[in-house]
């Protein structure tokens, strides 16, 4: 048996190989109809049918949508100007999915390798690679980064500019002043999140499931009933072994609830669907999301840190069941409602 008839492979076995690849192959002939679409170029194209594309032209299935310009500008040389292009990466939008390859094509080498120039298209093999998630992790490390550098500029000058008043000018400010700032400091990393990051509302929890809704605003009602009950409890069980906290036995008042509110939203934004989910994408280890709500909670009381160390402290508390439910939910409107009733309750008791 001769080397030659050793390396010859059937036309089952071409196939198996194929099939068996995580890339997607595709064969075009001459005339630009596909021959050729094994498993994978299906599941990248998310084709349920891979049998009725063969035998239909390729401009026709791939290079109707004219906002794929580069992908269509690649086959349009090959296929119109017999170009023979390097590897190359390239965005294919389908409907409202957008994903990113990598494109590898080989023009068939003619029969006849006497002719010098090949005048005509001569057919292709395309092999893709879907980078997506490739390209999708590296754009979030590039959004976290800017939201990291954002977030630490900000809290930085809010802590100095705390310092220099408190312990070299000795101006005291109430603490509704330092709600104010971390207000405007969520405001401003809110802007950076719209327009300097790819980050989607349901990426920082804005957009809720709607599969999930009503268990998980079950679930709250039923954590917010618990948690008010104990909290009522241990103000009477203080009270009732006369350790009295604060003169009289609840404070706050209506427009403080109402206020609170959109601090509650405000701060949940900012802790959970900027700091948090930031962590996460960037920490790739194990116990991500642990390590994401433990660093979170940290931040978050740091940031509390001018209204004294036990509110500091409580802060930290209810940051870490926060951060527990936002990942069991995926959205901030429940930890939005928890922080208001059972934050504003606490203060209204304790501080």
């Amino acid at each position: 048996m001769t080397t030659e008839t050793q390396l010859m492979l059937t036309p089952d076995q071409k196939n198996m190989i194929f099939e068996n690849m995580s890339d997607g192959v595709m064969t075009v002939d001459p005339d630009g109809i596909i021959t050729y679409f094994n498993s994978a170029c299906a599941n990248i194209f998310e084709i349920t049918s891979p049998n009725n594309i063969i035998g239909t032209p390729f401009t026709d299935c791939f290079m109707s949508n004219k906002k794929n310009r580069a992908f269509n500008r690649l086959f349009d040389g090959c296929i119109n100007n017999n170009e023979r292009p390097e590897k190359t990466t390239v965005r294919y939008r389908s409907g409202n999915i957008i994903k990113h390859f990598n494109i590898a094509i080989s023009l068939i080498q003619p029969e006849d390798t006497n002719l010098s120039v090949q005048k005509s298209f001569p057919g292709m093999i395309i092999l893709i690679e879907d980078t997506t998630d490739k390209f999708t992790l590296r754009q979030h490390e590039h959004d976290c980064a800017y939201i990291f550098a954002g977030l630490i500029i900000c809290t930085s000058l809010f802590l100095f500019a705390w310092s220099l008043l408190r312990f070299t000018l000795h101006i005291y400010l109430r603490s509704s002043t330092y709600t104010f700032i971390i207000e405007c400091i969520t405001f401003a990393l809110f802007l950076e999140i719209v327009f300097m990051t790819s980050f989607s509302m349901r990426d920082i929890g804005l957009v809720p499931k709607l599969s999930t809704l009503k268990k998980n605003s079950l679930e709250t009602l039923i954590i917010a009933a618990v948690t008010c009950s104990l909290l009522l409890l241990s103000k009477v069980l203080l009270n009732f072994i006369g350790i009295r906290i604060k003169p009289y036995f609840i404070g706050g008042s209506l427009h403080g609830a109402y206020v609170y509110i959109f601090t509650s939203f405000v701060q949940e934004f900012l802790a959970r669907g900027v700091i948090q989910t930031s962590v996460k994408y960037l920490m790739r280890i194990k116990y991500q999301k642990t390590f994401g709500i433990i660093l979170t909670s940290l931040l978050f009381s740091l940031m509390h840190i001018p209204l004294g160390f036990y509110f500091m402290s409580g802060a930290m508390l209810l940051s870490l069941a926060l951060g527990y439910i936002y990942e069991r939910h995926g959205n901030i409107w429940g930890c939005v409602f928890l922080h208001w009733c059972c934050g504003y309750l606490g203060m209204c008791l304790y501080f």
